[in-house]
This record gives C-alpha cells, sequence and structure tokens, in this order.
C-alpha cells in the first residue's frame, strides 16, 4: 500500500458549489487519500475560504496552503507537489468529480504493475448547467500508443492522473508557464523513461461548455502552442517536420469562432458517453450530486 497524497489548486473564480463537491468527492473515495493538498491560489471569497476551512476543520488529512497572491494554475500545482508526502501525487481540479473509486483503482493498477509511473483514466464530460453527458474524452491505454500520441497532443487527462512523485520531481515538476504546463510534463517524464498507462474506465468527471473552448482561444494560447512544440523538438521528442504540422492545426484552432473550436474538440476528442467505456460509478452530475488537456480546463 503506497501513500496517496491528492494536490487540488483552487483560486478566487471557482464556483463554491463545484468546490464544494470537489472535495467531497475525494474526502468520499472507497480508499481515502493519505493526504489533500488544497492550494488556495491568492485570495477566495469568504464563502469559498469557508468550504476549505470546514474540511480541514474535519478531516485531519486535509491540509490548506495557502498563497498570497494568485500565482496561477502551473505554480499552485508546482507548490502542491513539492508541500504533499505522498508517494504518489493525485491530481484534482477544484471544478471535477471523482467517482468513488478512482484512488482504489488506481493504486491497485500502480501495486500491479509497478513498472509504470503515470496512471490516467477516462473522462466523463459534462454540461454544469443542467447535467447533461456531453461525451467520454477517450485515451489510449498501452504506452507506446500514449507516447504516440503525445507527439500530437497531451496524452492523458489532467484531472484523472496519479504519479509517482519522484517521476515528476526528478526532471523539475510542473514549470511555471501560462498554459498546458501538464502538456509539457508528461512530455518530459516520457523523454526521461516514465511509462505511462490510462485505465480503460470513466474515473472523472469533468464540467465543461462553451466557456471552456473560450479560454482556448488568443494569442497567448498560440504563443504557448509555439513554445512547446519548440521546446519538443529540442528535446528530440518530436522532429522539426512534424512540429510544423503540429502548429498548422493547432495554431489556427485558437482563432476561429468559438462554434467551430467546440465542434473540432468535441468531434475529435470526444465519444458518446455509452459507447465502449465502462463507468464505475453512480455518482449524479447534475447541482444535486452528493459527492462532488488533450488539454485541461483553464481559467
Amino acid at each position: 500500500m503506497v501513500n496517496i497524497s491528492v494536490v487540488l489548486p483552487t483560486y478566487g473564480g471557482d464556483d463554491p458549489d463545484a468546490l464544494r463537491e470537489a472535495i467531497e468527492s475525494i474526502v468520499s473515495q472507497t480508499r481515502v487519500p493519505d493526504e489533500l493538498v488544497i492550494v488556495r491560489d491568492g485570495p477566495v471569497p469568504e464563502t469559498n475560504q469557508t468550504i476549505i476551512d470546514n474540511f480541514e476543520s474535519k478531516y485531519s488529512f486535509v491540509r490548506h496552503v495557502p498563497l498570497a497572491e494568485n500565482q496561477g494554475r502551473a505554480l499552485a500545482r508546482k507548490v502542491g507537489v513539492e508541500r504533499c508526502q505522498g508517494d504518489v501525487v493525485a491530481m484534482m481540479d477544484a471544478d471535477d468529480l471523482c467517482v468513488p473509486t478512482r484512488l482504489e483503482r488506481q493504486e491497485t493498477y500502480l501495486q500491479n504493475n509497478p513498472e509504470v509511473d503515470v496512471v490516467g483514466a477516462q473522462l466523463l464530460e459534462f454540461d454544469p448547467e443542467n447535467g447533461e453527458k456531453l461525451g467520454v474524452r477517450t485515451l489510449p491505454t498501452d504506452h507506446e500508443e500514449i507516447r504516440d500520441l503525445a507527439k500530437t497532443r497531451s496524452p492523458v487527462s489532467q484531472s484523472t492522473v496519479i504519479f509517482k512523485r519522484t517521476a515528476a520531481l526528478d526532471i523539475g515538476n510542473y514549470r511555471d508557464v501560462d498554459r498546458m504546463e501538464d502538456y509539457g510534463l508528461w512530455v518530459r517524464m516520457l523523454v526521461n523513461g516514465a511509462r505511462f498507462a490510462n485505465i480503460p474506465e470513466v474515473l472523472v468527471k469533468a464540467r465543461t461548455g462553451e466557456k471552456m473552448y473560450e479560454r482556448r482561444a488568443g494569442w497567448e494560447y498560440a504563443r504557448e502552442e509555439l513554445r512547446l512544440q519548440r521546446e519538443f523538438v529540442a528535446l528530440g521528442f518530436i522532429s522539426p517536420l512534424q512540429a510544423l504540422r503540429n502548429v498548422a492545426f493547432r495554431v489556427p484552432i485558437r482563432f476561429v469562432p468559438n462554434a467551430i473550436r467546440a465542434y473540432v474538440y468535441e468531434t475529435l476528442f470526444r465519444t458518446e458517453p455509452s459507447v465502449g467505456i465502462p463507468e464505475t460509478s453512480t455518482v449524479s452530475v447534475g447541482h444535486e450530486t452528493d459527492v462532488s488537456s488533450d488539454e485541461t480546463k483553464d481559467r
């Protein structure tokens, strides 16, 4: 049995109900984590702070790490990994829902496959307005297929991931960048020899919608795309030709109308909710939930 730390960054813009449900979905796991590190990225509304304080006072394994100023998602994740004490780290977003068996399933997988360093899962996306299941973000399960996919897009879904802490720290952890810090981390880990897997089950449910696609637009995202492709070439992970292909596809997506961008993501990266991906939970995805990139959601 390994020690599991969960890292959950939150900032002032997070919805308090979603935050409460996200934390509840962690503390209610069939395999309770040894530690939940909530990184508060700068000041938050009083309601959000009260939620954090209440969980910290109720559960001895919940720890609150406050940052005085908002530093951004990447640095908050980096701090969380540095401050936690577990052998393995499970990442979580402040508006997602873990199914009750998430940590149990991932711990069992790591115990049965000790050569694996990073374990993700399939991700169910739902509409936060009405709870409608929109689709499953499906990803390959085999290491070689994951490595091949990483040459064109992120091969694991950030909020489903659990990884060996040393595997991340050995290559510098998350970097303090504006966008896609998770994708960069996965590629650097792959280059360093880390082994990856994705469990073929839905273990996390994510709120998505039009606003998510709006946040993936503009020059800032385009610049990060270019930066990442240059880095991947420098690492020897992809060829210059592959980088050009990636840029030719990924950069224009940042400047098309939001409806087109949404269509591209939903067509390429989603399957129907009921197609081929088992769900291991009966967790509701509506407002009354009891337990509650290629790119991850951006704030």
